[in-house]
């Protein structure tokens, strides 16, 4: 698997076939130039409620959050100015990229909402290791989340066998795969489609013109040797990935399932330079899963 993923140019081209025949997604005009303000300093909330003001969907979307039950208000609120401070501008931009990539690539039944599920819970899962780890930006952790699957849509839009290896896409990277005594769902994805979901999703990053630390980290979200990285940002970015994908399997499937998690110490010794990264070890992992478990299994 290892050598697979470091094919880059061969596989991009792979994946760039695929993606031609049903159409890549790329990230709405609109959307871009908000992140885009949302980036500077100087930008009030002003300046994006402005924007969105332009867009009758995207404010239909804010005014909705604004009045819902979350926020328990007894009036309604019909400024987009208003309901933008009172949403707050993580949480909006949060909201309408993942509402955004859902509309964009499209899909439904109980095999999309599982990867739904899924990403939304290792986006969470990622910003809140992000935070604890005291990483520079917990919305590019919450992006790379949001986004490390987003090739599974595209492969399941096209192959409608896709659901039958739906659940090894989602899981863990185990030992079994690790050692070669299971082949590795990149190694499954390659020989059935010539293709693999984290080259496709890495299409889609940039498509979107996210970041390139984000696209390395959806590309490499099976890769355990985060070494490869030289760019620090990108090392520590990929090893909170690797945890929140870890701790969203163990959630996913809790309860059991035909692709079990493996334990603390089990994924820790898989995952060394993971762990020394982000300064942890066995028991800490498990102390941060029991603790996003509580916070995201509903």
């Amino acid at each position: 698997m290892n050598e697979k993923l470091l094919n880059q140019e061969d596989d991009v081209k792979k994946a760039a076939e695929l993606v031609s025949s049903i159409g890549i997604p790329s990230q709405p005009a609109l959307l871009l130039e908000i992140n885009k303000k949302i980036g500077r300093p100087e930008t009030s909330i002003g300046d994006i409620a402005d924007l969105i003001s332009k867009d009758v969907a995207m404010s239909a979307k804010l005014l909705k959050m604004a009045n819902s039950s979350f926020f328990g208000l007894r009036e309604k609120v019909d400024s987009i100015q208003r309901a933008l401070s009172l949403v707050g501008l993580k949480n909006f931009n949060r909201i309408i990229l993942a509402t955004s990539l859902r509309e964009s690539v499209g899909g439904h039944g109980s095999s999309t909402e599982k990867f739904w599920n899924h990403s939304m819970t290792v986006a969470g899962a990622s910003a809140y290791i992000a935070k604890k780890a005291g990483f520079e930006s917990e919305e590019q952790a919450y992006i790379a989340g949001l986004f490390h699957d987003c090739g599974v849509p595209m492969l399941m839009k096209k192959y409608p066998d896709y659901s039958q290896i739906l659940d090894y896409a989602l899981s863990v990277v185990n030992s079994a795969s690790l050692s070669g005594i299971k082949k590795s769902i990149i190694g499954i994805e390659e020989e059935r489609y010539n293709t693999h979901h984290c080259a496709v999703g890495y299409l889609i990053t940039k498509s979107w013109h996210l970041p390139i630390t984000i696209s390395k980290s959806v590309w490499y979200h099976h890769f355990v040797n985060i070494d490869i990285h030289s760019d620090p940002v990108t090392r520590r970015l990929s090893a909170i990935l690797l945890l929140a994908d870890y701790i969203g399997g163990h959630i996913l499937y809790l309860g059991g399932s035909d692709c079990p998690v493996e334990t603390e110490t089990e994924w820790a010794k898989m995952h060394k330079k993971v762990v020394t990264e982000l300064a942890m070890n066995a028991e800490s992992v498990k102390d941060m899963k029991d603790d996003l478990v509580e916070k995201l299994y509903i």
